[in-house]
C-alpha cells in the first residue's frame, strides 16, 4: 500500500521584539524545511527526584517510538513548567550537549549533528544524534513538549 501522506514544508518562525530607549530592535528569522512527510507533536511529564529519562531515540530505521536519524530534520524540547527548569540533553554515541530550559524556554535543533567538549572553548567535531534526555532536578513533575520533523 503506498502512503496517501504527501509531504509539506515545516515553517519556523523566530521572532524577538525589543525597543529601547524608543529604538525597535525588531528580528524576524523564518527557516523552511522542506520535504516533511512526518512530525510527532507530544507531551511527556517527566518526573523529578533527580531521574534522567529518555524523551526521543534515533536509530538507523524508524521502529516503533524511535525515529529514522537519517531523516530528521528538526527537534524543539519545550518546557511547559511555569516554576521549574528541566536539563535537555542532545546525546551521541561519543558526546553530550546539555542545555537548561527555564521555565516556558525551548531548545531546538535544525540538524542531527551535535557537538560537546569537555574543554573550554569551541566544539571542533560532531556526530550524528543518538538521544535526547531530559533531567528534572525538581521533585515534582515537570510537563515537556517534544516535536520531531523527518522526511
Amino acid at each position: 500500500m503506498a502512503s496517501t501522506v504527501a509531504a509539506a514544508a515545516l515553517t519556523v518562525t523566530i521572532t524577538e521584539q525589543i525597543t529601547l530607549n524608543g529604538t525597535a530592535y525588531d528580528q524576524n528569522v523564518v527557516k523552511s524545511i522542506s520535504g516533511i512527510g512526518n512530525y510527532s507533536k507530544a507531551i511527556h511529564t517527566v518526573t523529578g527526584s533527580g531521574i534522567a529519562h529518555n524523551l526521543a531515540e534515533f536509530v538507523p530505521i524508524a521502529s516503533g517510538s524511535k525515529y529514522a536519524v537519517e531523516d530528521l530534520r528538526y527537534v524543539r524540547v519545550t518546557n511547559l513548567d511555569d516554576t521549574d527548569r528541566v536539563v535537555v540533553s542532545f546525546s551521541s554515541t561519543s558526546a553530550s550537549a546539555g542545555i537548561e530550559c527555564k521555565p516556558n524556554s525551548s531548545a531546538v535543533l535544525f540538524d542531527k549533528r551535535i557537538g560537546a567538549s569537555g574543554l573550554a572553548g569551541p566544539v571542533s567535531k560532531t556526530s550524528t544524534i543518538g538521544n535526547v534526555y531530559l533531567y528534572n532536578p525538581t521533585a515534582s513533575g515537570i510537563d515537556v513538549e517534544l516535536v520531531v520533523a523527518t522526511v
